[in-house]
């Protein structure tokens, strides 16, 4: 069976085992995802991510006005936007191409479920704005689920949604991407009128575990560049 099949059956499982009529506790969620064998999901390592445009990708002329604006020395790079933009642009900074965005919608997925206790002890975690608002109004509905953390129903909904592919993904999953990679990621947000948006999604965000100091750096810009 090919490693993308594979991981294209772990995302449905997970998705499958998420959207249950009674959603699953933080608990059932994390043995859940500790069954799931995840050695085999990379073949590749996280200590070297590229560090210069390869001659395939390219630059992205819009966002570049935006970004040289407050770091003249970064380039930013285009990559599909097809939901997939945040692990599209992981699979470039580590592989040189967007193949394997698949592989580390997973490996976030797994991420954000087998450590669900860690990230939903943080008290930024305990902000509404935090979560997408399909998570939000899918908490409402089960108003009734017992709980251990307050945004227990909203962490694990987020998780349901960002597990399917070409599927949005929220800040959370930078979290959950910052310790697949083991290293810090730099979220930049482009200036906007909306302070909380810049406040939530302008930042350095460091990862559960970390293995190596060097960051790297996401921009978000809409699919135009504008």
């Amino acid at each position: 069976m090919s490693k993308t099949r594979i991981v294209n059956e772990n995302l449905f499982n997970i998705n499958k085992f998420l959207s249950v009529n009674l959603p699953p506790n933080i608990y059932t969620v994390q043995n859940y995802a500790s069954a799931i064998d995840v050695s085999n999901i990379f073949s590749i390592t996280f200590n070297a991510p590229f560090e210069t445009l390869l001659p395939l990708a390219r630059i992205d002329t819009a966002a570049e006005k935006i970004l040289h604006l407050q770091y003249p020395y970064l380039t930013p790079a285009i990559v599909f936007s097809d939901g997939n933009c945040l692990l599209n642009s992981l699979s470039l900074i580590f592989t040189g191409n967007q193949t394997s965005a698949l592989q580390f919608r997973l490996a976030m997925v797994i991420e954000l479920m087998k450590h669900a206790d860690f990230y939903l002890s943080q008290n930024f975690f305990e902000e509404d704005y935090y979560f997408s608002d399909a998570a939000l109004n899918s908490a409402k509905s089960n108003s009734n689920t017992q709980v251990t953390y307050n945004k227990e129903k909203e962490y694990i909904s987020e998780i349901l949604y960002m597990s399917k592919s070409h599927q949005f993904c929220s800040i959370i999953g930078i979290y959950g991407l910052a310790s697949v990679i083991q290293r810090p990621i730099m979220s930049i947000y482009p200036p906007t009128i909306f302070q909380l948006i810049s406040t939530l999604y302008h930042k350095l965000i460091e990862p559960r575990i970390k293995a190596y100091d060097e960051y790297i750096t996401i921009m978000w810009t809409s699919s135009n560049g504008k």
